[in-house]
């Protein structure tokens, strides 16, 4: 396998709070090769979207800084390019897809206007060109009589419509990395498919790199090639999907696919809940940050954090005392 298309070595992102210094992404290693789709999952507030706004260098500083690390796309660190030389690469080198497409789409352009904008940007096309590349990438995302609908504004389609308008923007300029942060984010059960369903098929079409965020271990079972366990800003365990889903090493991660249900959950039946709370990032405690929800907490656990290591399964994982792959399958 060649080198990573994208690569975050040590990566730490913190924002400005009254109480001081927040650590939001703190020493994050991920690597996304081309053609596959890296899952990155957690609980809401883990650091997920701070990472990818990172990567594209979106968050407003202040209150944000990227104190430390580098992000590495096609060799290139994306941290000492100029605002020019980074415009060039967002939306056309790498595209995101964000969590809510009513919140993204400016509700006073038709959504055709606003793909030919996507476009113009970085391609230097006549306006009869725009449109013809406008209504190719409408069909392509699977939108019925796309001359119409180029011509409607953002309220008049369905979720699953604004949705698809958003991935026809994001491959307008054929990007080697496609960020998908939440992409199926209040759509129902349905929709959710179609829309999974649509980004592989284009994905191997065009053989994009995908990095998916979501909290959703099912989306990543079906869509992930491998996968990223963040817990309070930090990987806490990565391997592939099917290393991970057969004997997860973190306690972390074995809470998650817990908590999961499955054909032998009961009706009525409760399902597995990891006991506490993430810690305070900001007065974060000595140690590994998850002792305190830990069940196989050990002495060393309150003095050092552990580092993130090959485990006996194949995959990375950053804890003290794993669980081991007999106690995984039990």
């Amino acid at each position: 396998m060649s080198g990573p298309v994208l690569a975050l070595r040590g990566l730490r992102t913190s924002f400005d709070t009254p109480r001081g210094r927040l650590p939001a992404v703190d020493r994050v290693d991920l690597e996304l090769f081309a053609g596959e789709t890296l899952g990155v999952v957690g609980e809401s507030g883990c650091g997920k979207s701070v990472t990818a706004l990172s990567i594209l260098r979106l968050l407003p500083q202040p209150p944000a800084t990227i104190e430390a690390g580098e992000i590495l796309f096609e060799g290139r660190d994306l941290l000492r390019l100029s605002d020019e030389e980074m415009r060039h690469i967002r939306g056309n080198r790498i595209a995101m897809i964000f969590q809510e497409p009513m919140t993204c789409l400016n509700p006073v352009f038709r959504v055709g206007d606003q793909i030919a904008e996507a476009i113009a940007v970085h391609r230097s096309l006549s306006r009869t060109e725009r449109d013809a590349r406008v209504l190719e990438l409408l069909e392509l995302v699977g939108i019925s009589e796309p001359r119409k609908r180029a011509r409607d504004y953002p309220h008049q389609l369905s979720g699953g419509m604004r949705q698809r308008v958003m991935i026809a923007m994001a491959l307008a300029n054929d990007p080697a990395v496609l960020i998908a942060d939440e992409p199926t984010t209040a759509l129902d059960v349905t929709i959710q498919a179609q829309i999974l369903e649509l980004l592989e098929r284009l994905q191997r079409r065009f053989a994009m790199a995908v990095l998916l965020i979501t909290h959703d271990l099912g989306i990543v079972a079906e869509s992930a090639d491998r996968l990223a366990v963040l817990y309070a800003g930090r990987v806490v365990e990565s391997g592939t999907v099917r290393e991970i889903f057969a004997a997860p090493q973190h306690p972390y991660t074995a809470g998650l696919l817990a908590a999961l249900p499955s054909a032998r959950t009961r009706p009525g039946e409760r399902l597995h809940v990891i006991a506490g709370r993430v810690p305070d990032l900001v007065s974060r405690p000595a140690g590994c940050s998850f002792r305190e929800r830990c069940t196989r907490a050990l002495a060393v656990c309150a003095e050092s954090d552990p580092a993130l290591e090959p485990a006996p399964e194949g995959q990375l994982v950053a804890c003290h005392n794993p669980v081991s792959q007999a106690e995984a399958r039990a």
